[in-house]
């Protein structure tokens, strides 16, 4: 009788072992004595594992094989499922569960091919509930071309899973410091309903842009006139809606916070409450 065969008791007949988990699952699966393969069995919360089912979510981690050389990252569940729960995610959670690693979102990411950042590496590091996430500087390459998400054969967006990771790195203050170059603009925006001219707030955009760019943004508010395209900055009216929208959005804490300021602007070690 094969290794992978128990006698069920009172009928002398052989039926399939108990299915293995984690780095045993990933081993070639048992065959019938017809020659064909067991099909694999998780068990759910309804009850016994039944045959094709499905692996439930908090077990998905575990079908990804261990790495031999290195010890394994410090894991936290709560971190899945901020992932998870997040609302733009709506679209891609399946995809992010059934992740098959595939690689097809590195091989098409422009990010990935001139720095150290891998969007399948950032995909099996979120399954898993990898800490050491939430102080990785190399997703901050990511800009959000959204190549990975319409590549994926799964759904999945490694690009959303960025932007959740990043606002968890800034509400703990490892990521403010990608950010609060942002910040002026962010009040230029709250003040007067825009943010501003870039090469006022970044002098290194008037090197990489040239002096056309310059020049053309000299003389926008002439430009616009011959133009009749109108004001540059909204109505009072229009200002005063997006700030009502701000302050109920705890705009003014969040933004104090990635400046530095406020009780908040310290952070801390362990994932914040969701707001």
């Amino acid at each position: 009788m094969p290794d992978d065969m128990t006698t069920k008791a009172g009928e002398g007949k052989p039926v399939p072992a108990a299915p293995q988990t984690g780095a045993a699952a990933l081993r070639p699966a048992a065959t019938t004595p017809g020659g064909r393969p067991e099909p694999r069995t998780t068990a759910t919360a309804d009850g016994p594992p039944g045959p094709g089912a499905a692996p439930a979510a908090q077990d998905l981690g575990m079908l990804i094989a261990e790495n031999s050389f290195t010890s394994a990252p410090k894991r936290d569940p709560e971190l899945v499922r901020r992932i998870l729960e997040d609302p733009r995610m709506h679209e891609h959670r399946d995809g992010f569960q059934s992740c098959i690693q595939c690689g097809i979102c590195t091989s098409g990411c422009p990010a990935a091919r001139f720095t150290e950042y891998s969007p399948r590496e950032i995909a099996r590091r979120g399954l898993e509930g990898d800490e050491s996430l939430l102080t990785d500087d190399s997703l901050w390459y990511c800009y959000y071309c959204y190549t990975c998400q319409s590549r994926c054969p799964r759904h999945n967006s490694v690009a959303v899973i960025n932007q959740v990771v990043r606002g968890l790195q800034v509400e703990m203050g490892t990521g403010r410091r990608h950010v609060e170059m942002f910040g002026q603009w962010c009040a230029n925006f709250y003040d007067k309903g825009m943010g501003g001219n870039p090469h006022l707030l970044f002098p290194h955009v008037s090197d990489a842009w040239g002096e056309k760019w310059v020049a053309f943004m000299d003389r926008l508010l002439e430009v616009r006139e011959k133009l009749d395209l109108g004001a540059l900055y909204p109505p009072q009216t229009v200002v005063a809606e997006v700030q009502t929208i701000m302050d109920e959005t705890g705009f003014g804490d969040r933004l104090a916070a990635v400046r530095g300021e406020g009780p908040s602007a310290d952070g801390g070690d362990s994932i914040p409450a969701p707001r």
